[in-house]
């Protein structure tokens, strides 16, 4: 193979790596080549070394990694295509005779290289090189990963499937899921190697990889939104009372918290946890699982951790587990059903430890005692603009918390990846602490 091979290579502020790209590609016993330098306005010494050598240079001002491909392309003149990113290195001068080859088999769409750590990488970008590009060639059917630091095509390929023109990141598995899908297969070509320093993975930048992500879940085979649907996911709910919540009185309170519970979808049992056994027999008045705990929990001292640990721990001794384990106290009757489904959907979907309810208050809020007091945020109009310190998010712990089971027994329910789920109405916040509570605000509801 003779034909003229183009090689794109895009640039911003590259001087510390462009001078020995350029050595090493020029050093190849393929000759038949030319350079396109497609450069993002740098502002160091990247052009200057790059008129060192003989090659063409075209600018462009709004970067986008598959549109400064194809401007490159565009301005190229060779049958072959080679993209190299500007600080790899190629490792030997067979590098691009040997990332080529495979092009000749034309169910070949495109070939990619090895990519091997420097020395003075970083730990991760060490371990993550190495691990994805092996020692074997082989070639991809349905695999469509593909990366343009150390790539080739040919270009009457690129001419039926340019680059994505618009995508902010991972333009080349785009194409490779693109060419993947009309047929073509793809080659890995472990003899042709280049040093990357930094990787594939930029130091595990999370709002990179959020972007990528995002990106990967609009190719339908590598979507993974909603791919647990399937997957069980049992959730108990636990209603605290004590035994001065239980009269015949405030029964209504207590059916009426069980009743939008047992409303929810995703909500597999519910278990009240009471500190009484005789008064009222709860069993088999609303048809629930029961634990009795010790009246030290009901104390002063107790916490909710501490009744919702010896809960759990309770119902796991028979056998019984759960995936995530949520509290529903009984003082919010007006609370929604729809809530705490969504709650317990987004404990599925996410990888959190922790979720509770919540109200966004914009009014001004105090923390402190009378005359010495400061102020913790809200973004009322009537809070001056410079004293403005964002809302303050007030937590709704009884109006439902879903919680990871492991966190429950080491009591540490407020610890790890926590998220709230914010209220949308502002009456089914409203708190009742007794019958007599609820009736008067039902019928000031029902006047206005």
């Amino acid at each position: 193979m003779d034909k003229l091979c183009s090689i794109i290579i895009r640039t911003k502020n590259e001087e510390a790596w462009i001078t020995k790209c350029l050595e090493a590609v020029f050093e190849q016993t393929y000759k038949n080549i030319e350079v396109i330098i497609v450069d993002n306005c740098s502002t160091d010494t990247t052009i200057a070394r790059c008129k060192k050598f003989n090659v063409k240079i075209v600018t462009i001002n709004e970067f986008f990694p598959g549109k400064a491909i194809n401007l490159g392309i565009e301005a190229s003149k060779g049958d072959l295509i080679c993209c190299l990113s500007a600080h790899c290195i190629p490792t030997n001068n067979l590098w691009l005779e040997n990332l080529i080859k495979p092009l000749e088999d034309k169910s070949i769409a495109g070939c990619y290289g090895r990519q091997e750590p420097t020395s003075n990488s970083s730990d991760v970008d060490k371990r993550d090189l190495l691990l994805v590009f092996g020692l074997d060639s082989y070639i991809q059917s349905k695999d469509s990963f593909f990366h343009n630091a150390n790539s080739a095509f040919r270009r009457e390929i690129w001419n039926k499937y340019p680059f994505s023109n618009i995508s902010t990141n991972i333009e080349d598995r785009i194409w490779g899921e693109e060419v993947i899908s009309n047929g073509f297969k793809l080659a890995y070509v472990a003899e042709s190697s280049v040093f990357h320093w930094h990787g594939i993975h930029h130091q595990l930048n999370p709002e990179r990889a959020k972007n990528i992500v995002r990106i990967l879940d609009t190719i339908p085979r590598l979507r993974t939104h909603n791919n647990l649907k399937n997957l069980k996911h049992t959730s108990y709910c636990i209603v605290p009372i004590k035994g001065t919540d239980v009269t015949y009185k405030n029964l209504p309170l207590i059916k009426k918290t069980i009743n939008c519970l047992r409303k929810c979808k995703l909500i597999n049992k519910i278990i009240l946890s009471t500190d009484i056994n005789n008064q009222i027999d709860l069993s088999d008045l609303l048809g629930l699982e029961t634990v009795i705990r010790p009246s030290h929990l009901s104390s002063p001292q107790s916490s909710l951790e501490d009744v919702l640990q010896y809960t759990l721990a309770s119902i796991e001794s028979k056998g019984d587990y759960c995936d995530s384990i949520s509290v529903a106290e009984i003082i919010y009757p007006f609370r929604e059903n729809e809530v705490v489904d969504a709650m317990i959907q987004t404990m599925i979907d996410e990888p959190l430890d922790t979720i509770f309810a919540s109200w966004r208050e914009a009014r001004a809020t105090w923390f402190g005692e009378e005359g010495d007091l400061t102020m913790l945020g809200g973004t009322s109009w009537v809070i001056p603009s410079t004293e403005r310190h964002g809302q303050i998010i007030t937590s709704l712990i009884g109006y439902f918390t879903i919680i990871r089971p492991v966190n429950v027994r080491n009591k540490n329910i407020f610890q790890g990846q926590i998220k709230t789920h914010s209220l949308k109405n502002r009456n089914s916040s409203f708190v009742c602490r007794n019958q007599n509570e609820y009736d008067e605000l039902s019928n000031l509801l029902l006047k206005l």
